[in-house]
Order: C-alpha cells, then structure tokens, then sequence
C-alpha cells in the first residue's frame, strides 16, 4: 500500500458528498504531549487523571488532541474550544453552529483513525492484527458474528481468516458507531461482507429490509498489522487520506 500522505498545514473541511480520514500514530514525544494535553476540556483531563497506566493516558491525550486540532483547523476555532456533545449511547458531536460535521475516532494499539464527512451519520474502526490467536477469534466470531458471516469465515483458507476475522469486526463496529448504538446493538442482527478481499459491503440487517441499501462500507488498509473500515449514511463522491503530523498544530 502506498503510505497516505502527510496533510498539509491547512486543509478546508469536507465538502458535500466527501469524505476525510485521517490516520495518527498514538506515540509521541514528552513535548508534544504536553501541548496537546494543554488543549484537553477539563472532563478529558479528568479522565486523564484516572487511567493508572502511562500509555494508556498518552494514548488517550494523543487521540483526544488531535482531533480537537482536526476539528479546530475545519471550524476555524482553537481546539481548546471545541465543545463536544454526547449522544444517548455516548458517540461524541459538535454542537451548534457546527453539527453538520459529522466524525467518528477508532484507535487501535499504537494508531488512531478519525473520519469526517457532512450532514450524515459515520463510523470508523480499526483493529490490530496479531492480538489474539487465531483459535480466540473463531470463538468469538461464532459467538457473536451471524451465522451467514461464521460460515463465510469458516469456508475461508485458515491462512486468511486471521485478517478475516477483523475485516468482519471491523465493518461491524463501524456501523454500530455509525448508527450510534455501540454494543448495545446487538452483532448478529445484521450481516457484511467477510473476505478481506472483497468490497466491504452491509448486506442486511433482521430489523428493516431497507436499511442495507442506505449505507455505504469502505475498507481501510492503515499499513502494517492494521485494518480498517468506514461505515457512511449514503454513497460519497471520494474519499481522501492524511496523516497527521505536529505542523497542523501551528
């Protein structure tokens, strides 16, 4: 794959019909930690507090600083100034006058993927390839997957259901994101697509026949051990990828 390319300094928020993702590696250095834990509300530090570990809390400050920089670079405002609101479930969103923004975080291990588009719904995920064996993950897909997407997952070569597995789990939880219903929505009531290789697609879901053909699925490939996908509420004109690096925050 080819590496995404470094965003520029400045970049105008997503037009109708586009889309924006944009992948940060969670490791950073002591000085830049410093400068986006500054632009953190007091509830995020509050949580920052919290979490005992170290990486635990440089991830979190990393994740939750870059996208107030994100966000600030497309609303004109400084990040410290972002104001969050929370849906029933959690998902985090802009409050007036800027909800037409619409975004979506996932981080996985050592990387985080942000997605933004305008006026509809969206999701993001990405997953970290060699956490669990291969044995851990037919257990889990057989557990929580549907029956349609364990018996694609089975019918597979074993040398790819590894990276099938997250393929699947991740088109899922970017839809569950994308409606904004988390877990609480239940992962065997709707059905993707499974192989890694084919288009990552909603095919159906056991609540309304319809809703399948209102979303539209992107499969990621961040590099490395990760893998990604996107679920969006309607088709999109394109799709364009950054990664963030310290010069957005100047």
């Amino acid at each position: 794959m080819r590496p995404w390319p470094s965003s520029p300094s400045c970049i105008p928020a997503p037009a109708p019909g586009d889309i924006h993702v944009w992948q940060a590696s969670l490791v950073q250095p002591a000085s830049l930690l410093q400068g986006l834990e500054q632009v953190l509300s007091p509830d995020e530090r509050g949580r920052v507090s919290r979490f005992r570990r170290d990486i635990i809390r440089h991830r979190f400050i990393v994740a939750r600083g870059v996208l107030r920089h994100i966000l600030g670079r497309y609303v004109s405002r400084p990040p410290q100034k972002i104001v969050f609101q929370y849906a029933e479930y959690g998902k985090p969103e802009l409050g007036p006058p800027d909800m037409t923004l619409q975004f979506n975080v996932s981080h996985s291990h050592d990387l985080a993927l942000y997605a933004f588009t305008r006026n509809h719904s969206i999701g993001v995920d990405i997953e970290y390839l060699n956490r669990r064996s291969v044995m851990d993950r037919m257990k889990i897909a057989r557990r929580f997957f549907s029956d349609m997407e364990y018996d694609a997952l089975c019918a597979l070569p074993q040398s790819k259901q590894d990276r099938a597995f997250l393929a699947c789990w991740t088109r899922k939880e970017a839809f569950i994101k994308a409606i904004g219903q988390g877990l609480s929505c239940p992962l065997d009531q709707f059905d993707v697509t499974v192989d890694p290789d084919r288009s990552a697609a909603l095919l159906s879901t056991r609540w309304d026949a319809a809703e399948a053909a209102r979303w539209t699925m992107v499969a990621l490939d961040p590099g490395g051990d990760y893998i990604g996908a996107l679920a969006v509420e309607r088709e999109y004109k394109q799709v364009q990828y950054w990664t963030w690096h310290d010069k957005v925050m100047r």
